[in-house]
């Protein structure tokens, strides 16, 4: 039995034909066929926000966090049985990091929220997304923050470790850079308090410095092991010490030959090796998602905001290998 109507040319197979060529893709595809959109919101960015993500967070209280500093006095003295020892103390300091606010908004009307309903929770999604937008502003301002270019921010870790001149380690004195080598990241290491204790000690870099030391590695000393750290993160190591990626670490630092001067304008990056037994992050209010009062029925609005500030206790926690050629 024929079961094809006859408008569709059962009894006239020229006809059908015809027909079939008429309704192709290019004629009527554009209108017949369902559009299919993923459910997934990609976002277009390439972050990795290592920094925030090792070093360890301690609750703050006050309006800074406040540290006290011993420098050492004169060592002891060998003497005999009737000899008075000198008198001889250490000096002592106390330095603050005082804490900073972070803070954005977002906006979503309340048109795109109802026509966006059969998709997904648009308030939601885009609350997801501005705290990944907020997280990368986080991570710049623990690598190179400065209060000398804004008093709104807390120093980052390039600023609080060349403080101390003794903690930088160069490469080399020409402001171009020089290619990386092991001797001067061993040097910057041992530089570390506590670095002989491989536990607590991670090496800050860029995608590009994380090249250049495993190309720095000679055939026999290549990466063989990997480590487990904060957050289930595996990574790879150098010398027993986890190697992490910060995307906000720059390859266009700028290198007088003695440090770095500034965070863009050239083409050297750097190698910075922390202690996280001193170095933290001390957070007075943690980030917050805050809805906020409804001002008008266009749209509803959200605050992110987070107070607190990177703290170096030990200057000698921390140290870092500039003049780097990353070109």
């Amino acid at each position: 039995m024929n079961t094809t109507p006859q408008w569709l040319g059962a009894a006239d197979p020229q006809r059908r034909e015809a027909f079939e060529r008429a309704l192709n893709v290019a004629g009527a595809g554009s209108v017949l066929l369902q559009t299919f959109i993923n459910r997934t919101v990609q976002q277009l960015h390439l972050r990795e926000l290592g920094a925030s993500a090792v070093l360890p967070r301690m609750p703050g209280q006050g309006n800074a966090s406040y540290i006290n500093r011993r420098t050492p006095g004169t060592g002891a003295e060998w003497l005999d049985d009737v000899t008075e020892p000198t008198s001889a103390e250490g000096s002592y300091a106390q330095v603050s990091f005082p804490y900073k606010s972070l803070i954005t908004r977002g906006t979503v009307t309340r048109k795109l929220q109802a026509t966006g309903r059969s998709y997904g929770d648009v308030l939601a999604g885009e609350i997801s997304g501005r705290t990944g937008d907020f997280s990368e502003s986080f991570e710049a301002g623990l690598i190179y923050g400065d209060i000398a270019v804004s008093a709104n921010q807390f120093d980052g870790l390039i600023t609080l470790i060349q403080g101390t001149a003794s903690q930088i380690v160069l490469q080399t004195t020409l402001i171009t850079g020089d290619a990386l080598t092991l001797e001067k990241l061993d040097e910057t290491i041992d530089l570390v308090k506590g670095s002989a204790a491989r536990n607590d000690v991670v090496i800050l870099t860029s995608f590009k410095g994380s090249r250049l030391l495993n190309g720095a590695l000679q055939s026999q000393q290549q990466f063989n092991d990997v480590v487990e750290i904060a957050a289930g993160f595996r990574v790879r190591t150098y010398d027993g010490i986890p190697i992490v990626v910060s995307t906000e670490v720059p390859d266009v630092l700028t290198f007088n030959g003695a440090k770095i001067t500034a965070y863009t304008g050239s083409t050297t990056t750097a190698l910075i090796v922390v202690n996280t037994r001193y170095v933290w992050i001390e957070e007075l209010t943690a980030l917050t998602v805050m809805p906020l009062a409804k001002r008008s029925s266009q749209f509803d609005e959200f605050d992110l905001f987070w107070d607190g500030s990177l703290v170096l206790a030990n200057t000698q926690g921390a140290a870092i290998l500039v003049g780097i050629d990353a070109a």
